[in-house]
């Protein structure tokens, strides 16, 4: 699970987003109590941010904890994850949405001293990242960078709380019986990204709403 993080990031954040990508990734098993020493060790890392952590996961509703043991994931069932995608649908369909339209205006901001030009390039650059990610076969960089494409389009399309909302269902989201096609999906839901950002610069807004919503359900491609 480990692997470089900005050295901005504090040691409880860096944790967080190792264990999370290891969560979606399927890593962590389902049927498994993990104690914080445990992970601190296969992360490297020293005790405390690893805990700090692991509560931050049982107040998303991630993880739960196991008094006198640990902690276990919460149980996500592929009609839970049905259920996930379709309501980061319908945040998600909005927002690109309401980015057409905001691309129409031409300068219109999406954010205080944030344009929708600038807020669009921000996007291309996210979603650029998450490919050389894929191409380059590092599955967690990939969740990090898709991750962060996703907050952004919801955050410049609908607003910090729906992002917000949107990500912790997103990580509360499994892999389910794909990890022999992992490489190949990853890289066909990168290269997706720009295509969105592509359908918003040219106002095409049905067509980028259908793209988005094809793109979250990355979690159900290649299952059986």
């Amino acid at each position: 699970m480990d692997r470089a993080r900005p050295q901005a990031q504090s040691l409880r954040e860096h944790a967080l987003a190792i264990i999370r990508d290891a969560i979606t990734a399927g890593d962590l098993a389902e049927d498994r109590i993990y104690s914080a020493a445990g992970l601190a060790k296969e992360l490297g890392m020293s005790l405390s941010p690893v805990r700090e952590a692991m509560m931050s996961l049982v107040t998303e509703g991630t993880v739960e904890a196991v008094p006198n043991r640990g902690f276990r994931l919460v149980p996500i069932t592929e009609d839970d994850l049905e259920e996930i995608i379709r309501i980061r649908v319908l945040l998600a369909v909005p927002a690109v949405r309401n980015l057409c339209e905001l691309a129409a205006a031409g300068s219109a901001e999406v954010a205080p001293g944030v344009t929708i030009t600038e807020a669009l390039s921000r996007l291309r650059e996210h979603a650029e990242a998450t490919i050389v990610a894929a191409e380059s076969g590092d599955v967690p960089e990939f969740y990090t960078r898709d991750r962060r494409f996703h907050e952004a389009l919801l955050e410049y399309g609908l607003g910090r709380r729906a992002a917000e909302i949107s990500l912790r269902l997103r990580d509360q989201s499994r892999l389910f019986n794909v990890r022999k096609q992992i490489d190949d999906i990853a890289v066909d839901s990168a290269r997706e990204l720009p295509r969105i950002i592509d359908l918003i610069e040219s106002e095409e807004a049905d067509a980028a709403a259908e793209l988005v919503t094809g793109n979250l359900y990355f979690f159900r491609r290649g299952s059986s």
